[in-house]
């Protein structure tokens, strides 16, 4: 009893860090994708879609990351995808990396 007592420990224990890494991953990816320093996004939503991203034919696994309301013209509010392993999978607006781009040069 004592050696399934810790085995499950154990699994939970290596659960709950690779689902640290991964969110890890997930949030440096975000940053990768806004840049430094990172425009004012508002307030930041995160979960985990477990039944994969919607619109995507593959419906992959990923971390969605929803801001809003942002101080980047044209684009209220942001939703960026991002895989376990911390690729950006999509980004809405579809031209989320220019908009970013555009913003930064402002001085913003």
């Amino acid at each position: 009893m004592a050696r399934l007592v810790w085995l499950v420990f154990m699994a939970a224990l290596i659960g709950t860090l690779l689902a640290g890494a991964s969110f890890g991953a997930a949030v440096f990816g975000v940053g990768d994708l806004l840049g430094a320093p990172p425009p004012d996004m508002g307030k930041r939503t995160v979960k985990f879609l477990w039944d994969g991203v919607p619109n995507r034919r593959d419906h992959a696994k990923a971390w969605r990351f929803a801001f809003g309301p942002t101080r980047i013209p044209g684009a209220p509010d942001v939703t960026i995808y991002i895989s376990p392993t911390g690729k950006v999978l999509q980004a809405y607006p579809a031209d989320l990396p220019d908009r970013i781009k555009a913003f930064h040069n402002t001085g913003y």
